[in-house]
């Protein structure tokens, strides 16, 4: 099912960084359920009953019916039959959720004095088109741009304006007052990750010793107990799970599966020999090719088949040195981790002092009553 598109980018990140949402179990989709008389589903579905009333607006249930009718249409053909009550569900979760969020900001901002200019909305729509400037069917306009939103393009840029002017007041009201300075936390991570990559001088040099000291015991070995042997030291040294599964057998595979590396080797290499040390990103490797299947043509209807070998290995893994940050990448990092969490709890704040009064199937999109 295609994701909502219909109010403005703005908003959405609020609302995922509200966190209100509480996880209700998404219902299945499920086999059709035995069909409910006409006269009782018309009782059961009141258009007029108020679902959200907040900040002096209202959003019925008629309202939510009228708007998911309209962008389901708008999917044709993609969303199956026996996945309509679950679609639905799902749309008019967010249409709730939006609704909620929007009445509620907008009118804080407004009260707040917070309101955007032409030039704002100007500079917003030029940002969109240019997003959607790689699509096939990209719109040549912004108005175009407005006509392809299943609700219309009135509601699209009326949305679109909301969520400028929330995203503005979020910015001034949140941002704009996080004056911490994380430079040292930065400079902790960074001296950690240095720290550790010290610790792995030498890494190296062990594994090769350990991985060459394995294949030293598999050449001793006589050539009848060598797949035993091999197995065994799978199972008891390699750091790959296979080892602990299935005596290092990785079963069979065709080129483009693994590391360029270690495939060469166990394409070229006869079977039952196993191979010198084999360095790869995760360590290094003993390699023994088991079988190999050769590539079939394609014949008639009948597709043709790629090259495939079954291979052994024993990993000896060799942790790399992780990449050291710069210090402003990291404290730019830090920032934005804190002040998702503050703007869910100016959201928050904003949707408790609102107060809302919402249909007892929706009430999980309220935060707690109280911040914890």
């Amino acid at each position: 099912m295609a994701k909502l598109q219909i109010i403005g980018a703005a908003l959405a990140v609020a609302a995922i960084a509200a966190g209100c949402r509480k996880e209700e179990p998404a219902p299945a989709p499920a086999e059709p359920a035995a069909e409910t008389p006409a006269a009782e589903t018309a009782e059961a579905f009141d258009p007029a009953e108020p679902v959200v009333t907040v900040a002096g607006k209202t959003l019925t249930r008629g309202d939510i019916k009228k708007d998911i009718d309209a962008i389901i249409a708008s999917q044709g053909d993609s969303i199956p039959a026996n996945e309509r009550e679950f679609a639905e569900k799902e749309i008019s979760n967010q249409l709730v959720q939006a609704f909620l969020l929007e009445t509620v900001l907008v009118k804080k901002a407004g009260e707040l004095g917070y309101s955007i200019s032409d030039e704002e909305y100007k500079e917003r729509q030029d940002e969109i088109l240019k997003q959607l400037s790689s699509s096939p069917d990209a719109p040549k306009t912004f108005e175009e741009a407005l006509e392809k939103n299943p609700l219309g393009a009135e509601r699209a840029a009326e949305q679109l304006k909301n969520g400028i002017l929330i995203d503005k007041m979020l910015k001034a009201e949140v941002s704009g007052k996080n004056t911490k300075d994380y430079t040292a936390e930065a400079q902790k991570v960074i001296d950690e990750i240095n720290e550790h990559n010290a610790s792995l001088a030498g890494a190296g040099e062990k594994a090769l010793e350990k991985i060459n000291s394995l294949k030293a015991q598999l050449d001793a070995e006589p050539a009848e107990s060598k797949m035993a042997k091999f197995a065994e030291l799978a199972k008891a040294e390699s750091g790959c799970p296979s080892g602990k599964k299935a005596g290092g057998d990785l079963g069979e595979f065709t080129r483009g599966m693994m590391v360029p590396e270690f495939e060469e080797v166990a394409f070229t290499q006869p079977i039952g020999v196993v191979s010198d040390p084999v360095k790869t990103r995760f360590g290094y490797h003993l390699i023994v090719t088991t079988a190999k299947t050769p590539a079939v043509e394609a014949e008639g209807d009948k597709p043709g088949e790629p090259e495939k070998v079954t291979a052994s290995h024993i990993l000896v893994k060799v942790e790399e040195p992780e990449k050291v940050p710069e210090l402003e990448k990291v404290e730019k990092f830090m920032k934005m981790q804190d002040e998702r969490g503050l703007v869910a709890q100016y959201i928050r704040a904003a949707l408790r002092d609102a107060k809302p009064e919402i249909a007892k199937d929706f009430e999980y999109l309220l935060p707690p009553a109280e911040e914890k």
